[in-house]
């Protein structure tokens, strides 16, 4: 029963639709409490003095395994036909979940602001070294005598879920009323829900001929299985409360640090003499940030184990009278693993799944007073070694063109990765409301939709109400004083 879960929550974890998306409001003088996870010094160059957000969704993935076919969203009758990705190439599956369940942003001050966030994030890696694929396999024979090239071949997989609480103070450190000068950390604590590592490297068989008839050895395998203990604590036999109850006692502490700056530079015209921090005119904003430099940390399971080499004679034939019908959990697969592995040991202790820290640029200039044109650059890049432990995510660059004011928005964000290469997304911000795709592909007849993602959001802004002669007042410039 175990295992069967396991196997349902990676599942419904591995569904692509859940990850997340860089979205249009990034630069935006109205992301607010959003905006601080791109880069913790903007919560104070945001427009309003507070805002806050619920039920934030951030949602894409990106895989060449399989083909979904084509399903436009205007099509009266759309179909999806998953069919396994043809060719001779590495296969890769990346997605990204982020839930913001509630974040806050409150400027306590011209000089400081607060943030608080309550998330629950979901990342998914699954990739293999290359290999080849044709619509002409019916086995795993005919599977094998066409990959004798692809050797030796290896493969990697890699889950971790999270719930995490955010804390964001940003201060401005420079104020010359031109040129403005802010910095911003978050610190993010986080319980980890579900974790699971996985790899399988240096895999190697030959081909020889056993009384006339052609046959294959595996030569060499080598694994490794990490499951989090909390996967395994819900018992359909429990109650509610107990399985929650036993999932808490499992779930451990993990931590990250994410630091960033803006500078803001004014037109002389609107440099604000008698500054109050309510209002940003900018004319052009740089910023950078380090994201996510962190890990969620897991217990393993007790049946997570570790094996390499091979014994003598191991055939297909042979792995099939060990495993097939006579597995029914994890325990099971250990007891027949160990008798065809060189070596055999069980994983023990805590282990942590690095998050796939980023180095984020972004600049946005006002190229009038409702229209801003925004462009960003992220690289993801990690600082630890051991990459099963690694999650991993798409670099990119965009350009957004934009129109808004405090309570309409309209963002046309147009992208490059490496993986899809070109993208043209658009997004609508009415309201508190947003919404918006990251590629608009979705509506065309000739192209698949396996690669697709979204966003939405809501998103509350709050400003300190000053009387209109003192905000006259306020906003007056050097010239006119």
């Amino acid at each position: 029963m175990k295992v069967t879960l396991f196997l349902y929550l990676f599942l419904i974890l591995a569904d692509p639709i859940f990850s997340q998306t860089h979205h249009a409001l990034i630069g935006s003088r109205y992301a607010g409490s959003l905006g601080m996870y791109q880069n913790p010094a903007s919560t104070l160059s945001s427009a309003d003095t507070t805002d806050f957000s619920i039920a934030n969704l951030h949602f894409n993935t990106y895989t060449n395994y399989v083909n979904s076919g084509y399903a436009p969203l205007l099509s009266k009758n759309p179909e999806i036909t998953l069919k396994p990705s043809i060719g001779d190439y590495p296969r890769e599956l990346i997605t990204n979940l982020q839930l913001n369940l509630l974040s806050i942003k409150h400027k306590l001050n011209q000089k400081t602001a607060i943030g608080f966030g309550m998330n629950l994030r979901s990342l998914i890696n699954i990739n293999t070294s290359h290999y080849n694929l044709t619509d002409s396999v019916n086995d795993i024979i005919e599977f094998i005598e066409q990959n004798s090239k692809s050797l030796p071949f290896s493969g990697s997989g890699a889950t971790s879920n999270w719930l995490e609480y955010v804390a964001n103070i940003s201060h401005n450190i420079l104020d010359s009323r031109k040129y403005l000068f802010n910095v911003g950390a978050n610190i993010r604590m986080n319980r980890g829900l579900a974790g699971v590592v996985g790899s399988l490297g240096n895999f190697q068989y030959r081909k020889y001929t056993y009384l006339g008839v052609d046959a294959y050895e595996i030569t060499n395998a080598d694994f490794m299985y990490g499951i989090s203990s909390t996967i395994a604590s819900w018992d359909n036999t429990l109650k509610f409360k107990e399985n929650v109850r036993n999932l808490r006692s499992q779930m451990k502490t993990g931590a990250s640090l994410e630091i960033g700056a803006e500078i803001l530079d004014k037109d002389e015209k609107e440099s604000d003499w008698f500054y109050e921090g309510l209002d940003y005119n900018y004319t052009w904003k740089i910023g950078l940030s380090l994201i996510d430099l962190g890990f969620a940390k897991y217990e393993y399971f007790p049946e997570s184990a570790v094996s390499s080499g091979m014994k003598q004679n191991i055939t297909p034939d042979v792995l099939i009278d060990k495993f097939f019908g006579v597995v029914t959990n994890l325990a099971d697969f250990n007891d027949s693993i160990s008798t065809v592995v060189e070596k055999f040991e069980h994983l023990k202790g805590n282990f942590n799944i690095y998050h796939p820290s980023r180095f984020n640029i972004n600049v946005d200039h006002k190229v009038s007073p409702y229209i801003y044109i925004n462009a960003a650059l992220s690289i993801p890049f990690s600082l630890v070694s051991n990459l099963h432990y690694v999650m991993k995510d798409i670099a990119y660059l965009s350009i957004t063109p934009r129109i808004e004011n405090r309570n309409f928005g309209i963002y046309l964000p147009i992208s490059y990765n490496p993986k899809t290469n070109l993208n043209v997304g658009a997004a609508l911000r009415a309201g508190p409301l947003m919404f918006g795709l990251s590629d608009l592909h979705v509506f065309n007849n000739n192209t698949d939709i396996q690669n697709v993602g979204a966003y939405v959001s809501l998103l509350f802004h709050f400003r300190k109400h000053i009387p209109k002669e003192q905000l006259d007042f306020l906003r007056c410039t050097r010239k006119i004083l």
